[in-house]
């Protein structure tokens, strides 16, 4: 997910082709040219000949890439990436019910304001799987609700007992299909699962 280009980048006296990914938390480059650009760091997007100038906390950056795609980039990197919150989909309109324990402030601040304590009044369902039962218990979650979508919220990487590959084999095998991914915080990560329409 994010924006791709290929650019001739200036930085700290440098100059190299680099890879550019552009999603809601940075600006990575890649190749001759490594660099990671958290998006509260970017203070200004300026255009500058056939590209864009990057003004961050520390130095600047300038991408090359022709006039048309610098527009492009000036307005993404400009615009206000989404919240977790917007991104799950829930505030005080659409809230959604908790299955599980956590300990995440990025996950407990989108979800302020914006949970239910029944199942009914919910309009879509969070499960937190820290341990190999909690999978099964928010598959039965899903079943019994099967009318609304549920995000299954795990560790990332190594650090995870139950991870995206057993988590999606299991809820498939259900007949479940996965719709949309996104991270969480540094520790968790989340996709959503809804039942097949038959």
């Amino acid at each position: 997910m994010g924006r791709e280009a290929v650019a001739v980048c200036h930085w700290q006296g440098e100059v190299a082709e680099a890879k550019l990914h552009l999603d809601g938390a940075a600006l990575q480059l890649r190749g001759d040219l490594r660099l990671d650009i958290p998006r509260g760091h970017i203070k200004d997007v300026t255009l500058v000949d056939e590209g864009v100038r990057v003004a961050t906390d520390g130095p600047e950056l300038v991408m090359e890439f022709g006039a048309a795609e610098a527009v492009r980039w000036q307005k993404a990197l400009l615009k206000k990436p989404p919240t977790l919150a917007e991104k799950l989909g829930i505030s005080a309109d659409n809230p959604a019910f908790i299955q599980g324990a956590f300990e995440d402030v990025p996950l407990e601040e989108a979800l302020t304001g914006a949970t239910v304590q029944t199942v009914s009044d919910a309009t879509l369902l969070i499960a937190i799987l820290m341990e190999e039962t909690d999978l099964h218990a928010a598959s039965d979650l899903a079943l019994a609700h099967p009318e609304k979508h549920i995000w299954m919220v795990h560790r990332k990487g190594k650090a995870a007992i139950v991870g995206d590959t057993v988590i999606r084999a299991h809820m498939r095998g259900l007949g479940f299909i996965d719709s949309k991914t996104s991270a969480v915080s540094d520790q968790l990560t989340t996709t959503r699962y809804r039942l097949r329409a038959k």
